[in-house]
């Protein structure tokens, strides 16, 4: 019985070295990733990763691509949502058009996210970096139908987010390939 006890404290040890192990690794990655792209803020990097981690995961760069990659997903589909809601909510004809158009892309975003995972998984990082440039794509098409249309986005904030973890996404593929 003894010996029990005296494992706890290895066991406590461990579990918390774990999980700061993960938190390192996503303060070291996030500040790499901050200081070679301009467009994504350490504290939105570090922040976003450190909530969605999970104590058990192991931390690893591909543990790390693969919760941003479950991010970028859940951020879009709940964007849709909130878009589908504001298209309901409009009666401006240019603001609908631009909401019908983002309803779109959001649509192939989530198809494009869903290959993305699947050779992610597969560990075609290249082309999971291809898919997640084209999810970047797609937010800057739909922010600039706003703008051609001389209309502020209701959706900037959250186009940003999404772009914001598709270029940490784009950059964690580059380290693993």
């Amino acid at each position: 019985m003894r010996s029990l006890f005296s494992l706890f404290p290895l066991l406590f040890f461990l579990f918390t070295f774990h999980g700061a192990t993960g938190n390192k690794l996503i303060r070291n990655t996030c500040k790499l990733i901050s200081k070679d792209t301009p467009n994504v803020k350490y504290e939105f990097c570090k922040t976003s990763l450190e909530a969605a981690w999970d104590e058990d995961y192991y931390p690893s760069l591909a543990t790390m691509g693969s919760v941003t990659l479950e991010l970028i997903m859940k951020n879009v589909t709940n964007t849709k949502s909130y878009t589908e809601d504001l298209k309901d909510d409009t009666s401006e004809p240019d603001l609908n058009a631009c909401l019908s158009d983002c309803l779109e892309l959001y649509s192939n975003t989530i198809s494009d996210l869903e290959e993305v995972v699947d050779d992610y998984k597969s560990r075609k990082y290249q082309q999971a970096s291809e898919g997640t440039n084209a999810v970047l794509t797609s937010l800057t098409t739909c922010e600039d139908g706003f703008k051609d249309r001389g209309l502020a986005s209701p959706l900037m904030e959250r186009n940003n987010d999404a772009f914001q973890l598709s270029t940490i996404a784009v950059n964690i593929l580059k380290m693993l390939s």
